[in-house]
Parts: structure tokens; C-alpha cells; sequence
């Protein structure tokens, strides 16, 4: 779809020859200052530009939810705002890929370095907006109708495509699972069998009797019958008997 689109985003900022820049924080790209636009490129084949369907290119936003507020909001060393995307735009149930974009707002939050904030909605151009929470960040998007909305996005995609996608997202988690749990399981046999290999069996206990020949059979720490003291060394056959 064609843009310009509006969604949630965090960054990282960086030092770059004395200024401050916003960067994404996975992939350490600088956003452009001045109000220019961050243009994407694939960095794992040139063959398409960006994005492309069935590749994960293109630049990140999330569409205003609960759960993106709250995971925007909650980055450590991370600053949250929201995007102006335009271009050609992959839309997906939690969010979309652009072609480019460039930072609309800046949040001020909790934690968060006002002075600081102020400064990067300078150099970019953005505006600046205090948000306590997530549910304040959500009410000031849906004032200002920013951002798609889920109807939107279900009409867009399609039912059975967003069914489908939930499918196959419970069905790699379910796969992750059994991944782990095999993982764990071939651990724990391998701890075993290693136990058993480093003690071995238990060794055989012996004592020895008045003239030093050995008495196998004899139970540990049992002193020896008085009356069998004096007698002739003879070969032992197993357990005595009373």
C-alpha cells in the first residue's frame, strides 16, 4: 500500500562526531537528521528492493496496540516514537515494512531524559509528547488517528490470511518447544550415561584374615569370629554361613 503510514518504533541513540543520532538498535543504521528520509535497502540480496513480500526487509513499525506500547516503552536505553512511512508499504497483523521513513514524534516517559528528548526532536524535526504509559501513548494516537486501526488491518490482509499467519506462528512456537524439550531430555541422558561411565561399578570389599591372606566376602567394619583365628589359612567359597 501506498503511504504516508504512521507507526510505533524505538531507537537507540548514538554519538556520531559530536551530535546526537537516533540509530535502530539491531541493525545500528543512523536515521538521517534534518527531516530526510531513512530509505531501506535489503542487506541479504540485491536482487529486490525493499521491502519485498516473503523477505523480512524494509524499515519496522508496529501498528498502536497494547502490547507494542508497552514493548516500545519498555526498551532499555531506548527511545520510542513514531514514524512517518511512505513509499511502498507491506502491511502484517502486528505491523508493517516500509520503503522509507523519518521520525515523527519523540515520547517523553518515565525514566527518560527530557533535555535529551528535546534536543533529537531538534535535529530531526519531530514533535515531542509526555506519555506516562502505554494507555496514555494509545489515547494520544487514537486523538490524533494515527496509526491502522485492527478492522483496517484485518480488511487489508484478509481474514484467512491473519488466520493462517496465527496458525503457522502456533505452530513454530509448538516446534520451538519440542526443540527445547528434546534438548533437554538428550542433556540429561547424556549427565547420566556420563555418571555412570566416570564411577563405574562399585569396587569388591575384602578383609584379611590373621595370617594375611585375603577373605573375600567378609561384610565391611565385621570383626572376624575369635574362634577361626588360630585355624589354618583355607580358600574362601563365598558368604560364611553360621
Amino acid at each position: 500500500m501506498a503511504g504516508p503510514l504512521y507507526g510505533l518504533r524505538s531507537w537507540t541513540v548514538v554519538s556520531d562526531q559530536g551530535r546526537e543520532l537516533l540509530a535502530g538498535p539491531y541493525t545500528g543504521k543512523l536515521w538521517p537528521p534534518g527531516g530526510e528520509w531513512l530509505q531501506a535497502d535489503c542487506g541479504r540480496s540485491a536482487t529486490h528492493l525493499a521491502p519485498s513480500k516473503g523477505c523480512d526487509c524494509g524499515i519496522h513499525a508496529w501498528h498502536p496496540r497494547r502490547a507494542s506500547a508497552r514493548r516500545v516503552l519498555a526498551g532499555r536505553n531506548q527511545l520510542a516514537g513514531i514514524v512517518e512511512a511512505a513509499g511502498v508499504v507491506e502491511v502484517h497483523e502486528e505491523g508493517f515494512r516500509a520503503e522509507r521513513a523519518r521520525p515523527s514524534v519523540l515520547f517523553v516517559s518515565p525514566r527518560r531524559n527530557e533535555h535529551a528528548v528535546a534536543r533529537l526532536a531538534k535535529t530531526y524535526g519531530a514533535d515531542v509528547v509526555d506519555v506516562r504509559g502505554p494507555d496514555a501513548l494509545l489515547a494520544w494516537c487514537r486523538g490524533h488517528q494515527l496509526g491502522l486501526s485492527e478492522p483496517v488491518v484485518s480488511a487489508l490482509i484478509g481474514p484467512a490470511a491473519i488466520e493462517e499467519r496465527r496458525h503457522a506462528r502456533r505452530r513454530k512456537h509448538r516446534a520451538d518447544a519440542l526443540r527445547v524439550a528434546a534438548a533437554l531430555v538428550a542433556a540429561v541422558l547424556l549427565g547420566l550415561f556420563g555418571d555412570i561411565v566416570l564411577t563405574g561399578p562399585p569396587p569388591e570389599r575384602s578383609s584379611r584374615g590373621a595370617e594375611g591372606e585375603e577373605r573375600r566376602g567378609t561384610a565391611p567394619g565385621r570383626p572376624m569370629d575369635s574362634s577361626t583365628r588360630d585355624l589354618p589359612a583355607t580358600r574362601s567359597t563365598g558368604y560364611r554361613s553360621s
